[in-house]
C-alpha cells in the first residue's frame, strides 16, 4: 500500500470525526484510503494517478 500524505490523513480524520464515525470503524476507512490509489495504479482505473 502507498503512504498517505500527513495532510490528507489529518483531513480524513477530521471528516470522520465530523460524521461521528465510530472509532473502531475509522481503522477500516484509513486502510481503504491507503489501498485505493495502490489498487487503481496497478489495475489502470481512474483515480490512481
Amino acid at each position: 500500500m502507498l503512504a498517505v500524505p500527513p495532510e490528507l490523513a489529518r483531513r480524513q480524520e477530521a471528516r470522520l470525526a465530523r460524521q461521528n464515525m465510530v472509532t473502531g470503524q475509522r481503522m477500516h476507512d484509513h486502510q481503504w484510503l491507503r489501498y485505493y490509489p495502490d489498487f487503481c495504479g496497478k489495475h489502470c482505473c481512474e483515480g490512481g494517478n
